[in-house]
């Protein structure tokens, strides 16, 4: 058997090898244990964040903000001025919430060299309050410490103390980590349903957004009606709107890349969910610092505007020139008028008086032009008796262009009266339901202007009609039935002189049927607006008799056409 021997030095070299692998893997492993242990103990943080979950208020006169220590969102925004429908006592009598139980979530998300995700709604916050002297503000400031260092992250939140419904919110680090250069933000909220009416209150919710496009900014929405979503460029601030109220992110810069998504609710408390999400560069290992505002607070015209920032505009007062009508003529009357302190009921009345006089030239001229027409409807038909056939159209026209010449009328004059007249009848439908000032006002048995008022509530449904029986849309169809017999009272005489009236019932049964359609189309619109229709066609009623008895004498008229009639022939 030979001898064995051993090299040692082989021995020593293997040995020396072994340990340093193995101290190697430990202290890798070491390394590593002490960055799970404080994530471990960042997770098991958030395991038991219920039972540590603290708010902390921060308010003034019209807004009461309340701020988890999860996340340093705010969990509650209280309107202190507003209410908001109760269902069990059928008017506006519950605290008034724009967001509830965290409905408005916003979280920031940092990603550090190594691949790890810091998202801030997983982190806990610790309040810091001061008061500024100066500008005679609050400012709390929520803390969280960095899970993987000794640096903290800031949330700054700085409210007026008078009667402002935008406050201030920036995002601050020190220390922080190391993170790469993108942060993502994302702002994810659903809209509180707060109105009598969840379907005709979600007609009237949808994301706004302001789009700078060549130094020119332009206001846009998202669909109402359907899913939507969009990536954007160029945005200077981002509105969830409701009927009435509005939630507005202001970034202090331009944002150049936003991704915007809307979605329906058709059942429960909330109408939509609406989410944004973009990023933001920094330097590498700079320090984050950037400011946003947040606005809180109604629809009203004159406070939005104010901001010199086109929030306004998102206010829906119509398309194109409906919408001019809507802020320059019939906002100034009702805000002109609102300054008696009337009750809103009596005031809209006031408002279709006002309106009835500024149009009664318009009206004095339709009803002049619809006289004239009736005494000069027997020679109308003379000349359709003449000039039957096709092939002398012409020369009938001719002659029936020398008649109206001959009587001093324009049968366009008629259209364009009544054109005009339309857009005007049309922008109210859009008028009364976004104005807030209306907004839980009772009038009568009306509790409130903005919705539909309802005297019978059926078992069932009807298409196109609903399930209620609004007094108001009833008074104003039977108004306008009653308007529509008294004016086609001249017609029927004429039909009786005329021999040739065929087209006569058609155009009857098409103005007969209009009161059923205006049933039918506004039984569940604003009961202002059919307190409006209703008033204004007491006032072409009671027009339609002052015409007639005292200021026009047919006779008159009659005199004048055959004068004219003398010295056209001569």
């Amino acid at each position: 058997m030979k001898n064995k021997h051993l090299d040692y030095n082989s021995i020593i070299g293997l040995f020396l090898i072994l340990l340093i692998l193995t101290i190697f893997t430990f202290l890798n492993k070491e390394k590593e244990y002490k960055v799970n242990k404080e994530f471990f103990n960042y997770k098991k943080d958030v395991l038991f964040r219920k039972e540590k979950n603290n708010f902390f208020l921060l308010e003034n006169n019209v807004l009461r903000l309340r701020i988890s220590n999860i996340g340093g969102i705010i969990n509650e925004v209280l309107l202190k001025k507003y209410k908001a429908y109760d269902t069990s006592l059928s008017y506006h009598a519950k605290n008034l919430f724009l967001v509830k139980n965290s409905s408005l979530l916003y979280r920031m998300s940092f990603i550090n060299k190594k691949g790890l995700n810091i998202n801030t709604e997983n982190l806990f916050f610790q309040p810091i309050f001061f008061k500024n002297k100066k500008k005679g503000t609050k400012i709390l400031i929520m803390r969280a410490k960095s899970p993987l260092g000794k640096g903290f992250l800031d949330y700054i939140y700085e409210i007026g103390s008078k009667n402002q419904y935008d406050i201030g919110f920036s995002v601050k680090t020190t220390n922080f980590f190391p993170y790469k250069k993108l942060v993502s933000i994302n702002l994810d909220q659903k809209i509180l349903s707060l109105e009598k009416d969840r379907n005709w209150e979600n007609s009237y919710t949808q994301a706004y957004y302001s789009n700078l496009n060549k130094d020119f900014a332009s206001v846009k929405y998202l669909s109402e009606k359907k899913t939507e979503e969009k990536n954007i460029s160029n945005i200077n601030w981002i509105a969830y709107k409701q009927q009435f109220f509005a939630c507005i992110f202001i970034p202090e810069k331009i944002l150049k890349n936003v991704f915007i998504r809307s979605d329906n609710f058709s059942l429960g408390n909330f109408l939509k969910r609406i989410q944004f999400k973009t990023y933001l560069k920094n330097d590498e290992n700079k320090e984050i610092d950037f400011s946003f505002r947040f606005y809180f607070g109604p629809l009203d015209f004159n406070l939005l505007r104010k901001y010199k920032n086109e929030f306004e505009n998102i206010i829906p007062f119509g398309w194109g020139f409906l919408k001019w009508i809507n802020k320059y003529f019939f906002l100034v009357i009702f805000q002109f008028l609102e300054k008696t302190n009337l009750n809103y009921g009596v005031i809209i009345i006031l408002m279709t008086i006002v309106v009835k006089m500024i149009l009664s030239p318009i009206t004095y001229k339709q009803y002049k032009l619809s006289a004239i027409m009736k005494l000069i409807r027997p020679e109308i038909e003379k000349l359709n008796n003449e000039y039957r056939n096709n092939e002398n159209s012409f020369q009938k026209q001719r002659k029936m262009m020398e008649l109206y010449r001959k009587a001093g009328v324009s049968p366009m004059s008629g259209c364009i009266s009544t054109l005009f007249q339309i857009p005007i009848f049309y922008s109210l439908f859009k008028f009364f339901p976004t104005i807030i000032n209306l907004r839980g006002k009772s009038f009568l048995w009306v509790e409130d202007l903005t919705s539909y008022d309802s005297i019978i509530e059926l078992p069932f449904f009807i298409p196109f009609y609903g399930n209620h029986v609004s007094l108001l849309t009833l008074l104003y169809s039977l108004a306008l039935l009653f308007y529509t017999k008294l004016s086609n009272n001249d017609k029927k005489e004429i039909s009786q002189n005329g021999k040739n009236s065929n087209s006569i019932p058609d155009i009857n049964f098409i103005l007969y049927l209009m009161p059923v359609i205006m049933l039918l189309f506004i039984n569940s619109y604003a009961s202002a607006l059919s307190l409006y229709y209703f008033t204004s066609n007491i006032i072409n009623i009671c027009f339609l008799f002052l015409i007639k008895k005292f200021m026009l004498d047919e006779n008159k008229i009659l005199v004048k056409i055959q004068e004219k009639s003398i010295k056209n022939k001569k």
